[in-house]
């Protein structure tokens, strides 16, 4: 499914939801905080959720991909031509490449040329890295160099540079736990605020909605906060923000549910 009509259906599922708790719940703060928290998550959440799991399937893709070029590049040496070697890759397991490696195995049938299948198969893949790969292949093709060597040296390079990423990963670990533990202690002080501090400025009945106010305020810096501290973990452990949606929906959900609670 589009990403852009997934967008739609949600806010129009989640728009909904929100105006009639505002119209018929909003006299009742427990109900009203819990079905705006369940109006975000469909307005918000699922779209992110959606393009993060497109991100971990291009992930994968590049993981898997310098297997792929190997293969090739191994059935090229064993004496194959291109073409051949390439629809000899289309009965190899490569997980949710398979659909890819069908499709060019396929082409490769139709006589469909090199450059334009893996132009095609960049293209359709929607990762910048990957369009950046097949770029070098497709020049070193034309110049008509060795392609089982272009192919392992390129499956090579890419191998490199994941491991490289998940020794980044390793090493922002420390940095991950802190951010956590960062939010964990402002959620700990904005309800201790909440539950502590408000009620003892309020004198008699003179400020009788100052608590409201307060919580509400509290309530959105907890959601603002734990929003964009995801957005950081994410960019710090893997170098880019949308990695960072998991851990947000991870900590707007557990800091508002536990300053519903105790706040």
């Amino acid at each position: 499914m589009n990403l852009k009509i997934l967008s739609v259906i949600t806010l129009c599922a989640g728009a909904p939801m929100l105006l009639f708790n505002f119209l018929y719940f909003s006299q009742y703060p427990e109900i009203y905080a819990i079905l705006n928290l369940v109006g975000a998550v469909i307005i918000v959440g699922i779209p992110l959720l959606y393009r993060y799991s497109e991100f971990k399937k291009i992930r994968k893709i590049e993981e898997i991909f310098p297997k792929y070029l190997n293969d090739i590049a191994e059935n090229i040496s064993a004496g194959m031509t291109l073409p051949q070697a390439i629809r000899s890759t289309g009965s190899i397991d490569y997980g949710v490449m398979n659909p890819y490696v069908h499709e060019m195995a396929s082409k490769v049938t139709w006589g469909i040329t090199f450059e334009k299948i893996m132009e095609d198969f960049a293209k359709k893949t929607g990762s910048k890295n990957m369009r950046r790969n097949v770029q070098t292949i497709i020049e070193t093709h034309r110049s008509g160099g060795s392609m089982d060597t272009v192919l392992k040296s390129v499956g090579q390079s890419l191998i490199e540079l994941e491991r490289i990423k998940k020794e980044r990963s390793a090493s922002v670990y420390a940095q991950m736990i802190n951010g956590y533990l960062i939010y964990i202690v402002f959620l700990g002080v904005m309800i201790g605020l909440s539950s502590v501090l408000v009620p003892a400025f309020r004198l008699g009945d003179t400020l009788p909605d100052l608590q409201v106010v307060f919580v509400e305020i509290f309530r959105a810096l907890i959601v603002v906060q734990g929003f964009f501290a995801g957005l950081a973990i994410g960019k710090m452990a893997e170098g880019t923000l949308i990695a960072g949606v998991k851990h947000s929906l991870v900590l707007v959900v557990v800091g508002y549910s536990a300053f519903l609670l105790f706040g």
